[in-house]
């Protein structure tokens, strides 16, 4: 579990890349299983752009005439008779219109016929047919119109299972044809529309193609049909293919002109006109002469129904419900400008080269020295997925270029997500573990209380009544000159983690290690009332800890001089400061004070003493007069006052059982220092001579 830990800690760049091959799946997995979830936001967005900006200038170039309710009213309820019709034609064809393009089929023969065809042979008609494109449904009624003069079908184009052809009276009446055959999505809002069906091998084009088609052919003589449309295919088209549409539509009779179609043969429509910028007569006001005819003049009139009893209602993206000649009106609109939204055959691959860079630039965000939080990096997908739909949604209402997005937006945002989860991770990670190396390298306290505030340049200190011990390892300087630097840092480390432990089982606090001293200090972080006491515990128990660790420092050689290791320890009491100094870029943490100084200086003493622990006077008031034996008076190197010292009761008990042990080790520290009593200290007793005692 250790080493996993550490492997995800020590490799980030593993972490952030199995992040983005996560995400990456994700969205690869939503796209191939759940594709409605990226195209439904995708024309949700489409929907909104449309709406937005839609224009509302009047479109003058087709008119409605529209048989609403009050046409009902007036004329009669639908059908309509034939001779209603014609006059309608007569009218419409009398007050100039361009094209008569009727979004309604007529299936049955009817009375009148004659006079409907005999209305239409005067001008250029267009009728409607119908296809289904359900194989479930396959109605067989009317006679369908030509198709396109091409022989065959594109394969592209959706094949049709039944249709609604218009009597065959009517059918030999008409300029030519053009199904009306909607596609709804899976929300039941007509987006597009199929720009061909393919019907028993042949193509027949839609009625606003239909109507287009032959407004261009204003000149020709009504009753011809085969439209020349020609589809090219994206193999056909050779490299433009890859930055074009799928396939295209063009016509040698409109030279210059090519309509989009994607991989399902389909047109989008673009909603580009408002709905109430259409212009608008009604039926029965054409019927009845009280609309203004003039308007017809050298436009496409679109014959369509809103009367709610024809049932001819659809959901477009400007209206839950609406006419269905609406989408036949906008699509002649587009035509005629000839700006027809299409999506290029790369766009897919285009959008996966969006999330590669937008991953690059994450990743830049997250890792960059003084880089974004990882608590912003979440922001920073939104405004990528952002981007990314305003971007959408201005090519499409303005370059004609619908680009999937949402795939991207969504990889933006879980992308920055987990991403921001990694790299908070690993921020925590790096602070548990300067946090440990903090409280390795300082008391625990310390560290907690830096972790909690911001640094500072500022002295901050304490005054408080502490226990000092200072623990130092004679003769080590004489063993690091005949051993291995890697035997003495051995034995530094295993005597750092006994002193360590020690000091912390009995409440203590090591402040400093240096070389082969340790300072501790009670009563200096936690509250320790008893600090003498457990101070002096402390001392007792490294004493005996370290012993069997110190006896392992034996000659290297027989000519060797190098003397057995010992320890000795100075514990103090009294008033000092606890606290930080030093510039913000550099701080030190210290306990300064008498007590320290005293600590320091009478664990020099122990080897002249040949006492191993010796005690302050401060200290050895606390501890009271049956637990110390008292050792006289000192002047202490570098200080200006004699201190009175003193020795733990039963103290010899800490020293090993051999007499010269101590003696040896003591002589050997002043020849290794050069201390010129070595030579007098074997006249005393314990190794001192009367002079340095009085000393």
């Amino acid at each position: 579990m250790s080493l996993m830990k550490l492997s995800w800690r020590n490799y980030p760049w593993v972490l952030r890349v199995l992040a983005l091959l996560l995400i990456l799946g994700v969205v690869a997995a939503l796209r191939q299983f759940a594709p409605q979830v990226t195209e439904g936001t995708q024309d949700a967005a489409g929907d909104l752009a449309w709406r937005v900006a839609a224009s509302s200038q009047t479109e003058r170039r087709l008119v409605v005439v529209d048989i609403d309710e009050a046409s009902l009213r007036e004329v009669g309820p639908w059908p309509w008779p034939r001779a209603t019709m014609a006059q309608l034609s007569e009218k419409l064809g009398q007050a100039g219109a361009l094209v008569q393009a009727y979004d309604m089929v007529f299936p049955e023969p009817r009375e009148g016929d004659e006079l409907l065809r005999e209305a239409w042979s005067k001008s250029p008609v267009v009728m409607a047919q119908l296809f289904s494109l359900d194989p479930r449904v396959d109605p067989r009624e009317g006679e369908l119109g030509a198709g396109l003069a091409q022989v065959g079908c594109p394969p592209f184009a959706p094949r049709s299972y039944g249709h609604y052809g218009n009597a065959a009276e009517l059918r030999r009446a008409a300029s030519s044809t053009g199904h009306i055959t909607p596609r709804f999505e899976s929300d039941g809002v007509v987006r597009k529309l199929p720009g061909l069906v393919c019907h028993q091998g042949q193509a027949y084009p839609s009625l606003a193609l239909s109507a287009f088609w032959q407004a261009a052919q204003a000149g020709v003589t009504p009753g011809v049909s085969g439209q020349d449309w020609q589809a090219v295919t994206r193999s056909e088209l050779g490299l433009a293919g890859w930055l074009g549409p799928h396939a295209l539509l063009s016509s040698r009779s409109l030279p210059g002109l090519t309509v989009p179609l994607d991989a399902h043969g389909d047109l989008r429509v673009p909603y580009r006109v408002d709905r109430k910028a259409l212009m608008s007569v009604s039926a029965a006001d054409v019927l009845k002469d009280r609309a203004d005819l003039s308007v017809l003049k050298g436009t496409i009139a679109l014959v369509g129904a809103t009367a709610f009893g024809l049932g001819d209602t659809v959901a477009t993206p400007q209206a839950p419900v609406a006419a269905g000649f609406e989408v036949h009106a906008q699509m002649l609109a587009a035509l005629l400008d000839h700006r027809i939204p299409f999506m290029p055959e790369l766009a897919p691959s285009l959008e996966w080269l969006g999330m590669g860079l937008m991953a690059v630039g994450l990743l830049i965000l997250a890792v960059r020295r003084r880089g974004v939080p990882a608590k912003r990096l979440p922001l920073a997908g939104l405004a990528l997925a952002l981007v990314c739909w305003l971007a959408a949604s201005t090519l499409l209402v303005t370059a004609d270029l619908w680009l999937p997005w949402a795939s991207a937006a969504l990889f933006a945002v879980l992308f920055s997500v987990v991403l921001a989860t990694v790299e908070h991770a690993l921020t925590r990670a790096q602070r548990e573990r300067l946090s440990a190396h903090l409280g390795a390298y300082l008391p625990a306290p310390v560290a907690q209380r830096l972790m909690a505030s911001d640094p500072s340049g500022s002295l901050q200190f304490e005054r408080r009544e502490i226990s000092v011990m200072c623990a130092d390892i004679r003769n080590f300087s004489a063993f690091a000159a005949h051993r291995s630097p890697e035997e003495s840092a051995a034995l530094l480390h295993a005597f750092c983690c006994i002193a360590v432990d020690v000091v912390e089982q009995h409440g203590g606090v090591v402040e400093n290690v240096i070389g082969d001293s340790v300072v501790a200090v009670w009563n200096a972080y936690p509250e320790c009332p008893d600090h003498p006491q457990r101070a002096l515990a402390a001392a007792q128990e490294m004493l005996r800890a370290t012993r069997s660790l110190l006896a392992s420092g034996q000659p290297v050689s027989e000519h060797s001089v190098v003397q057995p290791l010992a320890l000795g320890v100075g514990l103090e009491s009294g008033t000092a400061i606890v606290g930080s100094f030093g510039p913000a870029r550099r701080r030190a943490h210290a306990a300064l004070g008498e007590p320290v100084s005293v600590a320091s200086r009478i664990q020099a003493m122990t080897a002249d003493l040949s006492i191993p622990i010796l005690l302050g006077p401060r200290l050895a008031g606390g501890l009271g007069a049956t637990a110390v034996e008292p050792l006289g008076d000192y002047l202490l190197e570098g200080l200006s006052k004699h201190y009175s010292l003193y020795a733990p009761q039963a103290w010899a008990e800490l020293v090993p059982e051999d007499p010269q042990w101590l003696e040896t080790a003591i002589a050997g520290e002043r020849r290794a220092d050069g201390d010129p009593w070595a030579e007098a200290s074997d006249h005393h007793p314990l190794g001192l001579t009367s002079e340095l005692r009085d000393a």
